[in-house]
Formats: structure tokens, C-alpha cells, sequence
């Protein structure tokens, strides 16, 4: 069996369906991007997916094939990948229920695909930093949410199991307070992704190292969830460990 996923999935030896990032009426695949140097020129990009016609022909190479996308995925994708689905054989196509940093995580784990549900339940990421209105336009937050949200000073997002929940508060140490506090059980990991912000996430990943005994893991943001949650945006995605004590 042939396993796919998109570009916003960071993940060695697994084919990709390629996206774009349009940037000055160019056309950029995400693989062929320079991480910090893009991040430190361009701060209003978009994503720009591909054909149908290039995602039929990538997938039809590898029938029979399972694509794998995040909770989080492009509508536009997801639609074309079911439609193609419907008119040939062997393609499966799984939404996950974890965003793309965790299912990045799953995969790279080396864990059977069976796996991926109980992982899942164990994969919380939290967005700092990041634009509601940007959000709400990506379809990250549900315009139907849009009442209930009272904006302060830090907004954090939650994203868990395919639930999404914002919370306000005044300061980024009461942020970083509610996420450690929203921990219920022992990390295994803990991966910060930022796009920007260096000397405040340097300062909140030794936060997270002094209280918790976990695997921290640092790194440049993709550019594909860059342009879908905004720039400047930190991911903290905390995978607890499983019922048996294991670890990733």
C-alpha cells in the first residue's frame, strides 16, 4: 500500500502531493523553499493548490493508494481527492483527526497506520500568537463561533482531536500559564513550531523544559500552516504519553 499526503505534512520518505505558496505572482512549491530566508522576506503569502488534472496524475501512479490529510486540510483538496476516489478504485482517503504537526509526528514515529486514532487522542496543538480574523478566514475557526469569542491581549487555540476552542487572556504569561495548567498527564513530546518570534519562543521553550521532563523538539514552522495560520504564529503540539506509559 502507497501512503500520500500533502505539503503542510513534514515527513521523510513518504510521497506528497505538492502545494504552492503564490508570493509576488509566483508560483512556489513548498518543498523547493528555503525555510529561514522565506519566513524573513515574505509575511503575506497565500496557498495556492494544485490542478485537478496534477493531483490525478500524482495519484494514479500509486493506485492502490491512501492519502492521508490533516484535520485541518484544504477543502479544495480534500473535495478533488474524494471526487477522484469516486470514479477509480483504490484510493482511500483518511481526514485525520490531529493537525499537521501531530500527524507529521505519527508518521515520523514509524507507528502502523492503525495506530493513528489512539495518537490522535493523545495530540493536542496550541496556537500562539495567531490571527483570529486570519484564522476565521483559512476556516480554522468557524465563522459560527465568532460570538462567543471575546478577544484580549493573547488569544490561544486549541486544537485537539478535530475540536477547535479559543481562549482569551490578558498577557503571554497567563497564556503560557493556561496551556502548562491544560496539560492533563505526563508529555512524552512537546514541538514548538514558529514562524517568527525567536527570542520569545527561545524563552518559552525553557518555560515548558524547566517544568516538564519531556523530548522538546524546535523548529522552523511549515510554510504550508504559515500561510494558513499567519505568520509569526507558534505551534506547541504536547503528545502525552499513552496508557501504558510508552512513549512516541
Amino acid at each position: 500500500m502507497k501512503i500520500l499526503v500533502d505539503d503542510s505534512v513534514d515527513v521523510e520518505g513518504i510521497e506528497k502531493i505538492p502545494l504552492y505558496i503564490d508570493w509576488k505572482g509566483r508560483k512556489i512549491r513548498v518543498s523547493d523553499i528555503d525555510r529561514p530566508s522565506y519566513f524573513a522576506l515574505n509575511k503575506k503569502s497565500v496557498i495556492s493548490l494544485p490542478t485537478y488534472d496534477e493531483i490525478n496524475r500524482i495519484v494514479s501512479r500509486y493506485i492502490p493508494v491512501t492519502v492521508l490529510l490533516p484535520s485541518r486540510s484544504f477543502s479544495f483538496l480534500k473535495d478533488e481527492l474524494n471526487f477522484l476516489s469516486s470514479l477509480s478504485e483504490g484510493i482511500t482517503l483518511i481526514e485525520e483527526r490531529m493537525d499537521s504537526v501531530a500527524l507529521s509526528l505519527f508518521l515520523n514515529s514509524g507507528k502502523p497506520l492503525s495506530e493513528d486514532k489512539k495518537f490522535a487522542q493523545r495530540a493536542t496543538t496550541y496556537l500562539l500568537f495567531s490571527d483570529l480574523s486570519f484564522l476565521r478566514k483559512n476556516d480554522v475557526i468557524s465563522e459560527k463561533k465568532e460570538s462567543v469569542i471575546l478577544t484580549k491581549m493573547i488569544n490561544v487555540v486549541k486544537l485537539g482531536f478535530g475540536r477547535t476552542i479559543v481562549k482569551s487572556m490578558w498577557s503571554l504569561k497567563s497564556a503560557v500559564s493556561m496551556i502548562m495548567t491544560d496539560i492533563k498527564g505526563t508529555p512524552s513530546m512537546i514541538a514548538f513550531r514558529y514562524s517568527g518570534k525567536k527570542k520569545i519562543v527561545d524563552s518559552i521553550v525553557k518555560e515548558f523544559s524547566e517544568k516538564f521532563n519531556s523530548n522538546i523538539s524546535t523548529g522552523w514552522m511549515n510554510p504550508v500552516l504559515a500561510s494558513l495560520y499567519g505568520h509569526d504564529t507558534l505551534t506547541i503540539t504536547v503528545i502525552l504519553e499513552d496508557n501504558n506509559g510508552q512513549n512516541n
